[in-house]
């Protein structure tokens, strides 16, 4: 399987050329993003420097951007190694004009370049068509669960279900702070018994395809452990309605709903997509959904973020569930040293090449961007090592590209 890559000329490809041809190749395909959380442009905030820090992974460092040169000196020195920092910095030096890293001298120069440039209306999406080269993407808007953001020619909605899993009575929300009878008020819905509930959720799930979600999505890694047990139908119901539920009881409820939820997404047909990996990590293991995937066949499980960091289990787990996705969504961004190597796993293990998929999970089109960028570099590495390494064709690795990167999500989601 080594041997070498020749050019049209007949000499050898070294891999440095082959790695660079197939970049330029990946450029030019076109993409769909299976997960994003854009903000609903034209607000009338103003869109500066800061506020795309504020509203990117980079906050999460948990380091103040400040006002001061001194402040944001102190910010770049911290955080300037941190995967997150360096792929949405790509994305800004090619979208705002400037080579250079960085620093407290060029901060309100470029911050003022982004802000004139999102006076223009177009821009917005100029960055996510034209220089990202998104042609789709599904929108997860938590803040308004099933919302295209009024853009139904470029977002296709997810139906995000914490909300219907974690509120055992009126007054519990999840962690984004929906609560399951805030989205069944629009419907006319007022479930007073379990039975009731369970009716809602099945008919506002149904409702929720009718209007245009191309399927659900589970975020209860950030609320609770992905752990969901069989429960007893009477131990569920207790809860229901109740402010002074036992623990137990609360849990009992939570896993019914959920394999309930899982159930019902295989009878509509759509795809479940489960934030797995990192949230609250002590039970956010995607192996923990095995018992689900066993017992829903008709289900398909989108899980999502490679598991980071469980990727090789996410391999496993391709292999031997034909109802199993892995979506790159977010891990390159997490870490891209994990994805490329994730990636060489998951093109051995999964069962078809039509598996993997993947999104940015960002907030901004300058971080979308920067997730993209992230995503070639990660294909680009991984399919020019295979196919150096003798592991399949040049036509071949192009091929699996346009399937990541578009058709396996137009498939999946019916796009």
């Amino acid at each position: 399987m080594d041997s070498p890559i020749t050019r049209e000329d007949g000499g050898i490809l070294h891999p440095r050329d082959l790695r660079q041809s197939l970049e330029r190749d990946l450029e030019q395909l076109a993409i769909i993003s299976c997960h994003e959380h854009h903000l609903i442009p034209g607000q009338g905030e103003r869109v500066t420097l800061d506020y795309i820090f504020e509203n990117s992974y980079v906050s999460w460092c948990g380091v103040e951007v400040g006002s001061s040169r001194k402040e944001r000196e102190s910010f770049i020195r911290q955080v300037g190694t941190n995967s997150y920092y360096q792929w949405l910095l790509a994305a800004l030096q090619r979208l705002y004009g400037f080579d250079e890293e960085l620093s407290a001298d060029n901060w309100e120069m470029v911050s003022e370049r982004i802000a004139e440039k999102h006076k223009l209306p177009e821009w917005y999406f100029t960055v996510l068509q034209k220089h990202a080269g998104i042609e789709k993407a599904v929108l997860d808007a938590y803040w308004n669960p099933g919302s295209d953001n009024g853009h139904p020619e470029f977002y296709c909605p997810t139906f995000r279900i914490n909300a219907l899993v974690m509120s055992h009575n009126r007054q519990v929300e999840d962690h984004n702070g929906n609560n399951a009878w805030q989205l069944f008020a629009p419907y006319g819905m007022v479930p007073s018994s379990f039975a009731e509930y369970l009716e809602a959720v099945d008919a506002l799930l149904a409702v929720k395809k009718q209007e245009g979600c191309v399927a659900l999505k589970c975020a209860l890694a950030y609320d609770r452990s992905m752990a969901f047990a069989e429960a007893a139908r009477e131990d569920a119901e207790a809860a229901f309605g109740r402010k002074d539920a036992a623990p137990g009881k609360v849990k009992a409820f939570q896993d019914y709903v959920f394999h309930f939820v899982a159930e019902q997404a295989g009878v509509l047909d759509l795809p479940l997509q489960c934030h797995v990996g990192l949230g609250k990590i002590h039970g956010s293991n995607p192996m923990h959904l095995v018992p689900l995937i066993e017992k829903y066949q008709s289900t398909q499980f989108v899980l999502f973020h490679g598991g980071y960091p469980w990727t090789r289990e996410i391999g496993g787990l391709l292999h031997n569930y034909p109802n199993v996705y892995a979506d790159l969504v977010w891990l390159p961004l997490i870490s891209p040293t994990a994805a490329v190597q994730a990636l060489h796993e998951w093109i051995e293990t999964a069962r078809t090449s039509e598996k993997i998929t993947w999104g940015g999970d960002c907030w901004t089109p300058e971080e979308t961007y920067g997730a993209v960028l992230a995503l070639r570099w990660v294909a680009a590495k991984v399919l020019a090592e295979k196919v150096q390494e003798g592991y399949f064709s040049r036509q071949r690795a192009l091929e699996l590209a346009r399937q990541i990167f578009c058709d396996n999500a137009r498939r999946l989601y019916k796009i």
